[in-house]
């Protein structure tokens, strides 16, 4: 009987350790995860793959709050287009390469390449941090 505890003990304390151990893993990688997202790189990749399936909210996320003007005027232009914002909604975008062009503390310009439904296009945007964060300007400074 005794053996029996002292066994279910040593188990249990060791699924404890091994249970803290996946947390921390799994945490330290959401961590990482989350700072990978705000880069010039994978906000300019995100505002594209938006811009060009007309996914408005996630412009909204990654634009700068003066941009919103603009993009709220896209949106209403859409409206009388359900035939075309379909289309758009459906198209696939494949990444070849983005890379920072130039960056300071507060700004940066990413080019992209990329596939549009099989086509190749490049696109070069303007970023701006806001409240710590990259965010892509659709606006003249």
């Amino acid at each position: 009987m005794y053996f029996c505890r002292f066994y279910l003990r040593k188990v249990m304390k060791k699924r404890f350790w091994i249970l803290v151990l996946v947390c921390t893993c799994l945490l330290i990688g959401s961590c990482q995860n989350s700072m990978k997202k705000n880069t010039p790189e994978a906000v300019t990749e995100t505002f594209l793959k938006a811009f060009y399936t007309a996914d408005f909210t996630h412009m909204f996320q990654v634009t700068t709050k003066k941009s919103h003007l603009v993009i709220k005027q896209l949106q209403e232009g859409m409206k009388d287009r359900p035939e075309q914002l379909e289309t758009m909604r459906n198209r696939k975008i494949e990444f070849t390469e983005t890379k920072i062009v130039t960056q300071t503390d507060s700004t940066a310009v990413c080019a992209s390449t990329f596939k549009v439904d099989g086509k190749d296009t490049q696109a070069e945007w303007e970023l701006l941090k806001e409240n710590d964060e990259w965010k892509v300007t659709m606006v003249i400074p």
